[in-house]
């Protein structure tokens, strides 16, 4: 059991693959498995932010405009240019990438709250343009009739065949975002976010961390609105919006930020909120709210830093119980001589 968990432990992304490997034969609900689909796919874009926020310590709040952003991407190179899915996806996340390093290289130069300032600019400009350029977007009416993608001939147009387009990007994305953030570049974000001033005298260049950091998340972001775009094969200007941004920022908070499947935590706890309270549309923002107050006061780290520190306090309390039974044993031993 101590080295199952200690597996687990260095290897959190088993707890993933274990988890996708099982869910199809779990989960056999049509709608359901559109469900998980879409917490795969926001499992993506909370990795991205996760690195951003969690480890690099910058915050966004606009981060929903590159989700759009990569999804009318793909829906524009599939539809109207008439590439396949298998190219679009990939130019997505190139696509808000380089938009991402337009909009981050001057912001982050500069430390404090300018990110997050410019990340609210840029998604509401990202919404009127999706609403107003109506021949290339389609406008206030949405984005009609995106194509599903298609592997050898077999067309993956319902949520069970989707599933295991997603599944093996999610674990291929898991893999590498796991190497990324315990590599050096990790550790630079994490001092960076830590301490800044610090990290330059250091030898760190601040800026171009926090740079690369945006860039790699609206490159994710990208990705998964591409994704998502297959998936529904319809668009709304009207999804990705202030609120929606301001959710996925709240998914990496709950879940926890700077640990590894914190996102993945954070996109389940708050899909399924959202799915129990939907009939409580206009009141979504104080619902939110009121969870993540809770969870700040209850569990500051979010939930997987407060399973992690339950971990550590049973393992401090089983190795006090076998330390004391040892010094007893060693005292009826003496007793006994």
């Amino acid at each position: 059991m101590k080295k199952m968990l200690s597996l687990f432990k260095k290897h959190p992304g088993i707890w993933l693959v274990v988890l996708l490997l099982v869910i199809p034969f779990v989960v056999t609900n049509k709608y359901y498995m559109h469900l998980v689909n879409t917490v795969l796919i926001l499992s993506i874009l909370t990795a991205g932010l996760n690195i951003l926020t969690g480890y690099c310590g910058q915050i966004s709040i606009g981060h929903a405009a590159f989700y759009g952003i990569g999804a009318y991407a793909s829906a524009i190179l599939t539809v109207k240019l008439g590439l396949s899915f298998w190219l679009a996806l990939p130019l997505s996340g190139l696509i808000t990438g380089l938009l991402g390093y337009v909009i981050g290289k001057p912001t982050l130069k500069l430390s404090g709250s300018y990110l997050a300032i410019a990340s609210i600019g840029i998604g509401e400009i990202t919404r009127l343009v999706l609403i107003n350029w109506t021949e290339l977007t389609g406008g206030a009416e949405g984005f009609k009739n995106i194509p599903s993608p298609t592997f050898f001939g077999i067309a993956l147009d319902n949520d069970l065949s989707y599933y295991w387009l997603i599944m093996p990007i999610v674990i291929l994305i898991y893999f590498m975002y796991t190497n990324y953030v315990r590599s050096e570049v990790g550790r630079a974000y994490k001092a960076v976010n830590q301490e800044e001033i610090a990290a330059g005298f250091m030898g760190i260049n601040t800026s171009s961390m926090k740079v690369q950091a945006f860039v790699i998340s609206t490159v994710l972001a990208g990705i998964a609105g591409s994704l998502n775009a297959h998936l529904n094969g319809y668009l709304s200007p009207y999804t990705y919006n202030f609120t929606q941004s301001v959710s996925y920022l709240m998914m990496v908070l709950a879940g926890g930020m700077g640990f590894i499947l914190g996102p993945v935590v954070g996109v389940l706890l708050l899909t399924f909120a959202k799915e129990m309270f939907r009939f409580f549309n206009d009141y979504q923002l104080i619902i939110y709210g009121i969870m993540l107050v809770i969870v700040i006061i209850f569990m500051p780290r979010g939930i997987c830093g407060a399973v992690m520190g339950g971990f550590k306090r049973l393992q401090s309390f089983c190795k006090a119980r076998k330390d004391k039974k040892a010094q007893g044993v060693l005292t009826a031993a003496r007793k006994e001589k």
